[in-house]
C-alpha cells in the first residue's frame, strides 16, 4: 500500500469508519462541505479557508456517473489531508482524476492513491477481488457495490494482489497510461501500445467482443521482459461511453524481471505524527 493510500486507511481507522464510507457524513466530521457546480475545464475544486482547518468541495454537477463524483470528492479530501498539498492550486485537472500514471504530477496522484484506498478499503475489498485470480468481471461487481469507478478498482486490485499483473487504460486506440503490481516491476513501451493483434487492439477495430484469453506476451512488452514471461492472460473491456478500453495483464509465469524506476512518494505518516501542530483530524 502506498503511503498516500496508507494515509487515508488511518483516517478511517481514526474516525472509527469500517463500512462503505458516506462521504457526505465524513466530510462534516472534517469540516468540509460539498456543492455541486458547473465547473468548466475541471471535475473538482477545493477552496480552503485561510482562518481555520475547513473548506469546501466542488463537483462538476453534469458528471454523469456517481462513481465519478464519490472520486472527485474523495480526490480533495486526499488534497485537503495530505499535509503539503495546501500549497497547491485549488482547481484539479480533469485528466488527472482517475489516472494512476507514475507520469503525472505527484501531488495529483496521490491524491488519487488516497481516494481508492477512501472508497475501497483494503480491509472491507480484500476478500472479495479475489487477489489471486485476476479479473475484470470480479473488479467490477465490486467497483459496483462501492460505487466507485471502475479504474480505481483495478488500480486497488493492484495495489493489494501478489500476482504479475498490469492496467492499461486506452483511448481511441492508442494507450494513454499504465500501472503495474510490485510483482510485475518491469515497463510498458506505452507509445506502441495497444497492438493491433491484441484483445484491446481488436476491440478498436470492432473485430471482437470484450473478454479474456491467452496473449502473445510480445504484443505488451518489450522483447527482453516478453522472453522472461511464460504465459499472459489479457482480459480487455470496451468502454463505449469514453471510446477507451480498460485492459487487465496476468502474467502466470514469470523468469527474472527488471524493476521499473519509481517516484518517492510520501514519507510513512501516522495519525500522531500528522495531527502535531494541526487541527485536520476531528476530535
Amino acid at each position: 500500500m502506498t503511503p498516500a493510500a496508507q494515509l487515508a486507511s488511518l483516517l478511517l481507522e481514526h474516525l472509527g469508519i469500517a463500512t462503505k464510507p458516506d462521504l457526505r457524513s465524513l466530510c462534516k466530521q472534517l469540516g468540509l462541505r460539498i456543492k455541486e457546480v458547473p465547473l468548466t475545464g475541471a471535475h473538482g475544486a477545493l477552496v480552503r479557508s485561510k482562518n481555520a482547518p475547513k473548506g469546501i468541495i466542488s463537483v462538476k454537477s453534469s458528471l454523469p456517473e456517481l462513481a465519478q463524483k464519490r472520486f472527485t470528492v474523495a480526490h480533495e479530501i486526499g488534497h485537503f489531508i495530505i499535509p503539503y498539498h495546501k500549497n497547491l492550486g485549488s482547481v484539479c485537472d480533469a485528466r488527472a482524476l482517475g489516472r494512476f500514471s507514475m507520469s503525472m504530477p505527484r501531488a495529483e496522484l496521490e491524491a488519487n492513491e488516497f481516494a481508492a484506498e477512501l472508497l475501497l478499503p483494503a480491509k472491507l475489498v480484500s476478500a472479495a477481488l479475489q487477489l489471486k485470480s485476476p479479473s475484470l468481471e470480479t473488479i467490477s461487481r465490486v467497483a459496483a457495490d462501492f460505487d466507485a469507478s471502475l479504474t480505481a478498482t483495478t488500480w486497488r486490485y493492484l495495489d493489494l494482489t501478489d500476482q504479475p499483473c498490469a492496467m492499461i487504460w486506452s483511448h481511441k486506440g492508442n494507450a494513454s497510461w499504465y500501472r503495474t503490481s510490485d510483482a510485475l516491476p518491469i515497463q510498458l513501451p506505452l507509445q506502441d501500445l495497444p497492438a493491433p493483434q491484441s484483445i484491446a487492439g481488436r476491440l478498436f477495430a470492432g473485430k471482437q467482443p470484450s473478454g479474456a484469453g491467452p496473449i502473445d506476451p510480445h504484443l505488451w512488452f518489450n522483447a527482453p521482459d516478453a522472453e522472461n514471461i511464460q504465459a499472459l492472460i489479457e482480459d480487455s473491456l470496451h468502454i463505449l461511453r469514453y471510446n477507451a478500453v480498460l485492459t487487465l495483464l496476468w502474467a502466470t509465469g514469470t523468469n527474472r524481471l527488471v524493476a521499473a524506476e519509481e517516484e518517492e512518494l510520501l514519507p510513512e505518516l501516522t495519525p500522531e505524527e500528522f495531527s502535531l501542530g494541526r487541527k485536520l483530524w476531528p476530535r
